[in-house]
């Protein structure tokens, strides 16, 4: 037992040395740094709205993003410092300690660095703004995430957290807000500096958005600034992904670029993976991909735009065809702390209007379908499993043509893009199409 103590003890010890490091490196290479901050932070579609900030910006400036996911301590001090994620071994970080030294002595000479800010407990933003400090900050949404023990106690809490990124803000700097978020509405009002540039549905909005509509082919919908309007389309999927597209606009404007320079570019678009992408499946089947991460609000979401895409897609069918199958694959939505058991009956009260067959993944997740069968929803439409792939050999003997598949879960413990993988017309295709396929995740 001591020495399993001496063990943990070290392991603790030898990353907080490691971050040390890392945190006085990366500060000494952004003291050089004379270019933008563009900082996203938000309980979720962080990645995704980073990515189509990049996009845009990218056409005009030479621009450097975290990779992937790469939104923690480690992973913006690793970003900095020009320096891959993915390594364990004691050898291997000794050898990228003494690389992270000598990029620290080199000025970066990206002229917009785009950053993801993620925050999971009291304590991560001010590490986050200590060692970059934003020009430009996005914040997307505050939803219940990271309620688990040692994380947040509730919403209040999160929104507490990850707002002190505008007080981070530099003199000048601009500060974009979603009010169609309540937290987010009251903080704009209260804020009382100038740069606070806003968007959503909400009337009030700097940059009001309209209109929106999803199909297959992707979504489109209105953006109305001042007296311009603007019509977005992209070749992604459900009609709320307006709160990822409509911060590009703006980051858009905020750096000069022209308007529909950015509309063309988001025409060509594309989510990272696992984001609700469309993967061809089996036997003529379409799947809406949203295996990375699952929360309450964003699988709500989800389960509307599967609802959404089958109406549409039923509008084209030839006489006598049958109904798209609207099919729901969920799994655990984790970190939810003591309100798990109600935010899983949250979700599961909207099943029915949204699928017409539910398969869960995880024990979690079997609430969502008790509480479907609670409001009509056949039992004989209802399937419970343990783990993904238990899930996907049932499923493969059942799906039919036409199927649309929406597939969301958490990540520990429920891995949906194995059930994707089991099912997709093109497996060998999953390194590219497929969220966690690298070789550190094979085992886990």
């Amino acid at each position: 037992l001591a020495q399993l103590y001496c063990v943990s003890f070290m392991k603790i010890f030898l990353k907080k040395f490691v971050l040390f490091i890392l945190k006085r490196l990366a500060m000494d290479r952004m003291k050089k740094f004379t270019g933008k901050v563009v900082a996203v932070t938000g309980s979720a579609g962080k990645t995704s709205t980073k990515d189509a900030v990049f996009a845009v910006l990218n056409t005009q400036f030479k621009v450097k993003r975290n990779e992937k996911s790469m939104n923690s301590e480690f992973g913006l001090l690793l970003t900095i410092l020009d320096i891959p994620s993915g390594y364990s071994s004691a050898l291997t970080w000794s050898w990228l300690l003494l690389k992270a030294a000598f990029n620290s002595l080199f000025k970066d000479y990206s002229e917009i660095l785009l950053l993801e800010y993620g925050v999971d407990k009291l304590g991560d933003m001010d590490f986050l703004t200590s060692v970059a400090k934003p020009d430009v900050a996005i914040m997307t949404n505050i939803y219940p995430v990271h309620l688990d023990e040692g994380q947040f106690e509730n919403v209040e809490e999160i929104f507490q957290e990850k707002s002190k990124i505008a007080n981070a803000l530099k003199d000048g700097g601009k500060l974009i807000l979603n009010i169609d978020i309540p937290f987010l509405y009251d903080f704009a009002k209260s804020w009382g500096k100038k740069g606070v540039i806003t968007f959503g549905k909400n009337e009030e909005s700097d940059y009001l958005v309209s209109s929106a509509k999803t199909s297959l082919d992707g979504v489109n919908f209105m953006i109305t600034h001042h007296d311009i309007k603007m019509q977005v389309s992209a070749p992604i999927v459900g009609g709320y992904q307006f709160y990822v597209l409509t911060p590009a606009i703006i980051c858009a404007d905020i750096f000069g670029i022209p308007l529909q320079n950015a509309l063309n570019t988001l025409t060509k678009f594309r989510l990272p993976p696992g984001r609700m992408n469309i993967i061809e499946g089996i036997e003529g089947s379409t799947i809406l991909d949203g295996s990375y991460n699952a929360s309450p609000e964003v699988v709500r979401e989800a389960l509307k735009t599967l609802k959404d895409v089958a109406r549409e897609a039923d509008m084209g069918r030839k006489k006598g065809e049958n109904p798209h199958r609207r099919v729901a694959v969920l799994g655990n939505m984790n970190e939810l702390g003591s309100d798990s058991k109600t935010l899983h009956e949250l979700v599961g009260a909207e099943v029915k209007d949204s699928a017409d067959i539910l398969i869960t993944v995880g024990g979690n997740a079997r609430l969502v379908g008790e509480i479907a069968l609670g409001k009509g929803m056949d039992e004989k439409s209802v399937f419970y499993f343990d783990t993904a792939l238990d899930a996907a050999e049932f499923f493969k003997k059942k799906i039919e043509g036409g199927d649309i598949i929406l597939v969301k879960g958490s990540q520990n413990n429920v891995r949906l893009e194995r059930f994707v993988k089991e099912i997709m017309a093109h497996p060998e295709d999953a390194k590219k199409l497929l969220v966690r396929q690298e070789k550190v995740w094979e085992n886990l």
